[in-house]
């Protein structure tokens, strides 16, 4: 996978990051090693406090699916949308 698709990935999550007033302190985007499977994270200082994760996560993902996928091959196989808090408790956890 094309390291300029992953930038894109990146730019396109901050993009609905801007539109929902979510103040974003990283977001990854990485590839799988899997066809077009990528793994998407988002860690957000403010702006996730009332929304549902499931709400949160469907908006993102909607998002990038209609933004990026024309060809159908984009995989999101994993979609991590976590404030600070989270992403402090759970960054040094192995699954």
């Amino acid at each position: 996978m094309k390291n300029s698709f992953l930038k894109e990935l990146r730019e396109a999550a901050e993009e609905w990051a801007r539109m929902h007033n979510v103040e974003t302190t990283m977001i990854e985007a990485k590839y799988t090693g899997l066809g077009a499977n990528v793994h998407v994270l988002v860690v957000a200082r403010k702006g996730f406090e009332n929304w549902s994760r499931y709400e949160r996560h469907n908006s993102l993902f909607q998002f990038l699916d209609s933004k990026l996928n024309a060809n159908g091959e984009l995989v999101i196989t994993g979609l991590g949308m976590l404030t600070e808090e989270e992403y402090e408790k759970y960054e040094g956890v192995e699954v």
